[in-house]
């Protein structure tokens, strides 16, 4: 309990200096990317700093395809930020700070971006007139918005320095929801359970994850894995992986305007017919009606 009350605190505390950072006195446009592996149960926590407010990206996300490259393009920017922070400007024209966050091991297990500039505002117009005709976006309204993009990049030494324990808490609160090495089990198959729950939860969001390659991620034969599983959880595997497809399905539906086609794809479905039948199954609800049912309630 006392390390739920240290994880609830810390989620608070970023939430907190991340709408300090974002207020009136700075008016910095921050979003946080590829954490939701990381951070568990509270990662619907972090869903309103998904997406950027600056106009360019209101517009390309009215748009799947065009929004779907964006999602595509992140891993790329993790890697990128990987040994240091970066400046640069994405194929519609934004010019964005990224920042690393990093594991205690060093690994980059995410990053955050000050955002909404345009460092050259004639390679910024370029950029988003040739996204509008790749995505057959109308090119006024990417115009428009580029046109509103702020022209004052911020000073890299106070943009680090404010970055500073953002990046610190997110190290904390990594180690403290990811405890690989602190894994309390009473002998070592209930350990290698745990460890296999890690990366379920870790990587329920692949739509090619399975079984098979939860045994080659730990390096363990497939027969043996079954085995184990079998004996510790309650559920299936598949049983299980749907479940936490369909609880990570119904935040993105209460704290988020994304389309069930995007949610779909964001938990592990290809096909959004196909994960709409499935959650319809689970919960007895469409998509649709889950999230019409929870603003009714709030």
């Amino acid at each position: 309990m006392e390390k739920q009350k240290m994880e609830e605190r810390l989620i608070d505390d970023i939430c907190n200096y991340i709408d300090y950072l974002q207020g009136d006195h700075f008016g910095y446009r921050i979003t946080l990317h590829q954490t939701e592996n990381h951070v568990g149960t509270y990662f619907y926590r972090f869903l309103r700093y998904n997406y950027h407010d600056c106009q360019v990206c209101k517009e390309i996300k009215n748009f799947p395809r065009a929004w779907q490259h964006c999602i595509d393009r992140q891993e790329k920017v993790k890697e990128a930020a990987g040994r240091h922070p970066i400046l640069g400007t994405c194929y519609a024209g934004v010019t964005e700070y990224v920042f690393p966050l990093y594991a205690i091991s060093g690994r980059t297990w995410g990053f955050i971006c000050f955002s909404g500039s345009s460092q050259k505002p004639e390679a910024s117009m370029e950029r988003a007139c040739a996204a509008a005709a790749r995505f057959k976006i109308p090119k006024d309204k990417l115009v428009r918005a580029v046109n509103s993009l702020d022209r004052d990049i911020p000073d890299f030494d106070t943009l680090s320095a404010q970055a500073a324990p953002l990046q610190n808490m997110f190290t904390l609160l990594f180690h403290l929801m990811n405890p690989e090495h602190d894994i309390s089990a009473s002998n070592p198959k209930e350990a290698i359970y745990l460890k296999m729950s890690t990366h379920m939860n870790h990587s329920y969001r692949n739509p090619d994850f399975s079984l098979k390659e939860l045994a080659d991620k730990m390096n363990l034969n497939y027969s043996y894995v079954s085995h184990i599983f079998s004996k510790y959880s309650k559920a299936s595997f598949s049983n299980r992986l749907r479940s936490l497809r369909i609880e990570a399905a119904k935040k993105y539906l209460e704290y988020t305007d994304d389309t069930v086609s995007m949610i779909a794809s964001a938990v592990g479905f290809n096909d959004s017919n196909y994960f709409s039948h499935i959650f319809l199954t689970e919960t007895g609800l469409t998509p649709t009606q889950w999230r019409h049912r929870y603003l009714e309630q709030k």
